[in-house]
């Protein structure tokens, strides 16, 4: 066990002793000044004699060996606020929460990584955290345990494949305002999700079973990125209405029921690279059709049924190549024209159903 300031902690169990009194049944405030680190069962014992109320730093908990596996976390029970971040990885065998039931407010980070816990019920009492909520990889059967949070300060990062529902944070009250991610296999519905603002920063929806994203309704603009991977039931951009610009990368790739990117008609700035890849079911890209310039790169490629580029005919520069690839029945990029007669941009056009080259351009010849 490494605890920074160890002098402090024997002060501190003085001071605990001190302050008991044999009349009150209310256990003493004791409180350890500084970080804790947990490698093994037997550091996290060793706390137990101390029954620190509160620590003002941060406190991790990770195993380091499997000859010191992790499992019992009772040491920990009368904790009711952590200062700083609490980080719990790669114990594989713990599988409860249960000795955080007095937790109230964790000032930083909670992160829980590749943990062997089923449930977050050890988190019941659980009201603020003060900076970014990190829940990726676990044993998880479900989240239930988080309903009584109502502050979340940072990210919202949730990457557990067998968690279907978002429901448990439908009592957070502030406004999510930065990174938002979302991997989950299960998960059929944004309902419960913290409310957006109009401004955020990244975005990645990836391998879920949404249809829709109205929770977006509000957003405006985005700080980073935009994703959408492999969302097989996402039919429409339903929520995207309003966002205006994106500062870093718009990437929408293998959503095979995707129709269109109507909804994402008021973007006009892109500053990042345009990533439209592998959408089977995309017919147009008109949505796109405010966008003047793209900063950064644009790969349009493997979208089986798309017919035209006409989403791009405003678009004048690109910040590094266009890359149109094996779009089966692509045959029409007369889209282009702006962008070809600005000289705005390196050509990499291969293996759709017609291939202009520049010179085809300039001839008129822009669609077959």
């Amino acid at each position: 066990m490494k605890i920074k300031n160890l002098c402090a902690l024997f002060l501190c169990l003085t001071l605990f002793n001190c302050a008991t009194d044999d009349t009150n049944s209310e256990v003493a405030e004791n409180i350890f000044n500084g970080d804790i680190i947990l490698n093994s069962q037997a550091d996290v014992d060793a706390l137990s004699k101390f029954k620190y109320t509160k620590i003002t730093g941060y406190l991790r908990i990770q195993t380091l060996s499997n000859l010191t596996y992790i499992h019992n976390l009772s040491a920990l029970s009368d904790l009711t606020e952590i200062g700083g971040d609490l980080i719990l990885e790669n114990n594989s065998g713990l599988k409860s929460m249960e000795s955080f039931s007095k937790l109230k407010h964790i000032g930083g980070s909670l992160i829980l990584f590749d943990n062997g816990i089923k449930n977050l019920n050890g988190f019941l009492n659980l009201k603020s955290i003060g900076a970014n909520l990190t829940i990726t990889h676990n044993g998880l059967q479900n989240m239930d345990g988080l309903e009584n949070l109502n502050s979340i300060g940072g990210q919202f990062y949730i990457n557990q494949n067998q968690i279907g529902s978002l429901e448990m944070f439908r009592n957070v009250t502030t406004t999510l305002k930065d990174y938002i991610w979302l991997e989950m296999d299960q998960l059929e519905s944004l309902a419960g999700l913290p409310k957006i603002g109009s401004t955020t920063a990244s975005i990645r929806i990836a391998q879920t079973k949404i249809e829709n994203l109205e929770a977006f309704s509000n957003l405006q603009h985005i700080e980073g990125s935009l994703e959408l991977i492999n969302n097989d039931h996402l039919t429409s951009l339903d929520g995207f209405d309003n966002i205006k610009s994106i500062q870093e990368k718009l990437s929408i790739r293998g959503n095979d029921v995707l129709k269109d990117l109507d909804q994402i008609h008021n973007l006009n700035i892109l500053k990042g690279d345009l990533d439209i890849f592998g959408n089977i079911g995309l017919g147009n890209i008109d949505g796109l059709s405010k966008l003047m310039s793209i900063g950064g790169y644009a790969d349009i490629s493997y979208n089986d049924i798309l017919t035209n580029l006409d989403g791009l005919v405003n678009v004048k520069t690109t910040g590094g190549r266009l890359k149109v690839e094996s779009n089966a029945i692509l045959s029409d990029f007369c889209g282009l024209n702006t962008l070809i007669a600005n000289g705005g941009t390196l050509l990499d056009i291969k293996l759709n159903s017609y291939n202009p080259t520049k010179q085809n351009f300039n001839d008129g010849d822009c669609s077959k």
